[in-house]
């Protein structure tokens, strides 16, 4: 039943989840994607007729081979005539795809997606092939920079390979959706593909366009094995990137919010977004680190949606209600239930090498949000001091992620002994890890020493992260510290409140030469301003600086 101030993603047809079986070794080609068992029938499946679907054929023998026989181990090898001579020379980049794009993309829970998914489908899917190739082509010729991208794209002209298989992707898809062998499958890959390529154009209207529709789709899909275990965890997780970048709610999906004591009844859509409730988690330890960060991403949702919606509130002063209070509540009993799990998985388990370093990356962002929800409902921003050991934490986890790149530092940072290895792709991955933390520790913690440890993690340079880059916030970070330590506590060198802020909030619309706005107020004019004042500007209070990268 839904909660009273509900806020996060819930499917309803995609409540309940199986693990894999054994993985599809042999089968048609439709099977495959779908991850169900082939019988094999020739020359269409069973398995595939009986369900009203299009039966794709078998892969050639030397497509399921480990290694292609070809010299340069082309993915042209092991592609069908018809995919090829309808690429043209632009195979090329399905290729650089194939090798070094869907490598930089993705992260350590999302790589199955990124270099098998998408090129399985790509097979026998024109849309997913011309998206690929579209994106192969951003990946080779962007260096992965916000600023490169806003300011590459202002000329179609010059980026006529891009829009051409773009618009490609799009025609193909809408045309295979009037097909009776189409399946939601297709459309759900083809949204992903599309929100990435505008993630790394930098265009965020666009990309947030994308996602409402993958969103409505996976709504309206009947549950399968793929879906359940492959897309509902990448358009989660996705939404993060969307939700921390300050997309509204209506912007992204719609929702239903029912329940709120002396508000009227608001109905936007179909979809109902409660909050977790903390019997939703074991008891005992997460049975592996995949469920253990889906948990944490949909429990991420709801605390991103809280946390903003009575940031808002506060501003304007509108009274904390025990309606609130029981939400927060709620969520941070949800926290504890979540890490209690955590724990028990992380001491009964011996993790690998790259599990140590996935463990990692759900705390990068799993920390943050705990505190940000702790926080949420007063504005008093000495209440950080106390989570500065759990700062502390995330800074050393991020430094895990850091090393797992190959990024070099000085000692303090990265491991001496790693070398970052040159990077052909554009230095970008699809989803958010340790940008918006680094900045949260930045902007939050009033340790001068551990914030400007996340600072100097950010001008290491690491991958653009969606539309989080990290010289951006880089920037932004150090001009909070610089205004917030015009006044410090003789005694211990941290803010005093009088000086602290309570929001540095980027404008997205970054220009062509690197340009953006940045709206900076401090949390002591916030919390004594009558409300008459937060519709206007206060030059000594609340105001706007112009930064160029």
């Amino acid at each position: 039943m839904a909660q009273p101030g509900v806020t996060v993603i819930e499917f309803r047809t995609l409540k309940k989840t199986r693990r894999y079986g054994a993985k599809v070794k042999t089968g048609c080609i439709t099977c495959k994607l779908r991850h169900v068992r082939c019988d094999e029938g020739k020359p269409a499946c069973l398995k595939c007729t009986n369900s009203g679907r299009k039966c794709d054929g078998y892969a050639p023998v030397r497509a399921a081979q480990s290694k292609s026989s070809s010299p340069e181990g082309s993915i042209i090898s092991q592609c069908s005539n018809p995919m090829v001579s309808e690429a043209g020379e632009n195979v090329r980049y399905l290729e650089f795809y194939h090798h070094c794009a869907g490598t930089t993309l993705s992260s350590k829970f999302d790589e199955g997606f990124w270099s098998r998914t998408t090129l399985q489908l790509a097979q026998s899917e024109p849309s997913i092939r011309h998206a690929l190739i579209a994106l192969g082509y951003l990946n080779k010729i962007e260096p992965g920079s916000l600023k490169h991208a806003r300011s590459g794209f202002s000329a179609n002209s010059q980026h006529e390979t891009l829009f051409r298989h773009y618009n490609k992707a799009l025609g193909s898809l809408v045309m295979r959706m009037t097909e009776p062998s189409y399946t939601p499958e297709i459309g759900l890959v083809a949204c992903l593909l599309f929100v990435c390529i505008e993630f790394i154009r930098g265009d965020y209207h666009t990309a947030f366009t994308h996602l409402q529709s993958g969103l409505k789709l996976l709504f309206q899909s009947p549950q399968n094995t793929m879906i359940q275990h492959n897309l509902v965890s990448m358009f989660n997780r996705t939404m993060t990137a969307a939700l921390l970048y300050g997309m509204t709610v209506p912007d992204i999906f719609d929702v239903s919010i029912t329940g709120r004591q002396n508000y009227p009844q608001q109905t936007f859509g179909i979809y109902e977004i409660p909050t977790p409730r903390p019997q939703s988690y074991p008891q005992q330890a997460f049975p592996s680190l995949d469920e253990a960060q889906a948990a944490a991403t949909q429990l991420r949702n709801a605390s991103i949606m809280f946390i903003r919606e009575w940031g808002q509130k506060l501003f304007i002063k509108i009274p904390v209600t025990p309606d609130a209070l029981a939400i927060k509540a709620q969520l941070l009993q949800c926290h504890e239930s979540w890490s209690r799990s955590f724990h028990l998985l992380e001491r009964r388990s011996r993790f690998s090498e790259e599990d140590r370093v996935k463990a990692s990356q759900i705390k990068v962002l799993h920390y943050p949000m705990n505190i940000a929800v702790a926080v949420a409902t007063d504005m008093d921003q000495t209440q950080y001091d106390a989570y500065t050991p759990r700062f502390k934490a995330i800074n050393h986890h991020v430094r895990v992620l850091l090393d797992s790149m190959g990024l070099a530092g000085n000692n303090t940072l990265s491991n001496p002994h790693s070398t970052k290895p040159p990077k052909a792709a554009a230095n970008f991955t699809f989803e958010v890890s340790v940008i918006p933390s680094l900045h949260y520790v930045a902007t939050r913690c009033r340790c001068p020493v551990t914030r400007r440890e996340a600072v100097a993690m950010l001008e290491l340079n690491p991958p653009r992260e969606a539309l989080w880059d990290a010289e951006q916030h880089a920037a932004v970070a150090k001009r909070s510290i610089e205004i917030e330590e015009q006044v410090v506590d003789p005694e211990t060198g941290w803010p005093l409140e009088s000086s602290r802020l309570w929001a540095a909030a980027i404008d997205g619309d970054m220009d062509e030469n690197g340009g953006f706005w940045v709206a900076f107020s401090y949390a002591d004019w916030a919390k004594t301003c009558s409300i008459s004042y937060t519709r206007r500007r206060r030059l000594d209070a609340q105001w706007d600086e112009w930064f160029v990268l």
